[in-house]
């Protein structure tokens, strides 16, 4: 005998196991497509729905307004827009992109926390680590003469 009910998720089935007759739950969610994640450092690692919520709860603490579904919507929208593209990878600034975009509906300073980790002073989103400039003197301090 088995139980279906559907969850947000997915399904939750109630089983019965015909040997021992004990009664057990699963769990069944639809996997995402294998779509790749081309990150800063140059690696690349699968796409992980769960990794961007927690992203986006943690620019999001402390704020009253946003609730843990919205946040849930957000990231499923993210992922359903991205296998939409039909890319088999995205890069990873793709992918902030679409946050901002939708955190910014959301709540501004949420968004903004999100833009401060990602974006440039121009408000681009940043597509890697700026180099360092060379010979930058530090304030305070005489520089050698050269003679």
């Amino acid at each position: 005998m088995t139980e279906t009910r559907v969850t947000a998720d997915g399904l939750r089935r109630r089983r019965v196991c015909t040997m021992c007759k004990r009664r057990f739950t699963t769990y069944e969610k639809v996997g995402a497509p294998s779509l790749k994640v081309h990150k800063r450092d140059g690696t690349i690692e699968p796409f992980d729905g769960d990794k961007l919520h927690r992203a986006l709860a943690r620019v999001s603490a402390h704020r009253n307004g946003i609730r843990d579904d919205d946040l849930r919507r957000i990231a499923r929208d993210i992922e359903a827009t991205l296998l939409d593209g039909g890319r088999k990878s995205v890069a990873w600034n793709d992918i902030v992109g679409l946050a901002l975009a939708r955190l910014r509906n959301v709540d501004p300073i949420a968004a903004g926390r999100l833009a401060a980790n990602y974006t440039d002073e121009t408000g681009e989103v940043r597509l890697d680590q700026p180099e360092p400039t060379a010979d930058s003197p530090q304030l305070g301090l005489p520089l050698a003469d050269e003679e």
